[in-house]
C-alpha cells in the first residue's frame, strides 16, 4: 500500500493537476492575511472551511487521473478494488495534510495574529482543518467519475453540494420546523464553525466536541458508500 500511495503522489505531481487547487489555496491564504492583526479562532475557522472546498477539488482531480486500462492493471497488482481506492483517498489526504500545515504555520511565522497561538488553539485549529479536509474528500468521492460518469453532472452536483453545505445554517433557519431535520443529510461543513465562534479558546473542555465527531462519522459513512458504489 505504501508503494502505491507513493506512486499515486508521484503520478499526480507529474500530471500537474495539483497546480490549480494547491496554488489557489496558497494564494487565498496569502490574500486572506493581507490585513493584520487577525483573530486566531475566526481566521483558522475560515481557512479550514476553504480547505474543505479545496480538498473536494483535489479529490475529483486525483480520482480522474488514471485511465481505465491503467486502473485495471493497478487493481490486478493490488488484488483489490477497495485497496486501490483506499490508497487513492489516503494519497489525497496526505496532500491536505501539507496544506493544513501551511495554513497553520503561515500566519504564525509572519506574525499575523493579535496574540500568540497556544497549544490548545493550535491543536483545535489543526483538528478542524483535518476533519473538514476529510469531509471534502468524502463528499467529492461521491461525485467522482467512478460513481457519476457524466463530467457535467459530477461537477455540477459537487458544486451544488458544496454550496448547500456552506449555506446549511441559512437553510436551517428558513425551513419550517417539520423539515429542519433534513439538514442532517447535508454535509456538516459549518458545524464546527458554529462551535468555534462560540468558544473562548481558553480550554478545550468548553468546546463542543460533538460537531467534530459528527463530521468524522459522516465522512466515514460517505466513504463507505463510495467504496461500495465504486465496485459496480
Amino acid at each position: 500500500m505504501f508503494e502505491f500511495i507513493k506512486y499515486s503522489l508521484q503520478d499526480y505531481i507529474r500530471s500537474q493537476k495539483y497546480f490549480a487547487p494547491i496554488s489557489t489555496y496558497i494564494i487565498i491564504i496569502f490574500v486572506f492575511y493581507t490585513y493584520t492583526p487577525n483573530p486566531i479562532i475566526d481566521s483558522y475557522a475560515v481557512t479550514a472551511l476553504i480547505l474543505f472546498v479545496i480538498s473536494a477539488w483535489l479529490c475529483v482531480s486525483f480520482l480522474s487521473l488514471d485511465s481505465t486500462v491503467q486502473k485495471q492493471i493497478i487493481i490486478l497488482r493490488l488484488k483489490s478494488n477497495t485497496r486501490y481506492f483506499v490508497g487513492k483517498l489516503l494519497s489525497i489526504w496526505l496532500v491536505t495534510v501539507v496544506l493544513t500545515v501551511y495554513a497553520f504555520l503561515y500566519p504564525i511565522l509572519f506574525q499575523m495574529f493579535r496574540e500568540p497561538v497556544n497549544f490548545t488553539l493550535g491543536f483545535v485549529a489543526i483538528l478542524n482543518h483535518m476533519v473538514l479536509a476529510i469531509l471534502g474528500i468524502s463528499v467529492a468521492s461521491i461525485f467522482s467519475r467512478e460513481v457519476i460518469k457524466s463530467p457535467i453532472s459530477a461537477y455540477g452536483g459537487l458544486a451544488l453540494c458544496l454550496t448547500i453545505s456552506i449555506s446549511a445554517l441559512g437553510i436551517y433557519d428558513v425551513l419550517p420546523s417539520i423539515f429542519k431535520n433534513i439538514v442532517w443529510i447535508i454535509p456538516p461543513a459549518i458545524s464546527t464553525q458554529s462551535s468555534l465562534m462560540e468558544w473562548s479558546g481558553t480550554s478545550i473542555t468548553q468546546l463542543s466536541i460533538f460537531s467534530f465527531v459528527w463530521i468524522v462519522i459522516y465522512s466515514l459513512l460517505v466513504l463507505l458508500l463510495f467504496l461500495k458504489l465504486s465496485r459496480r
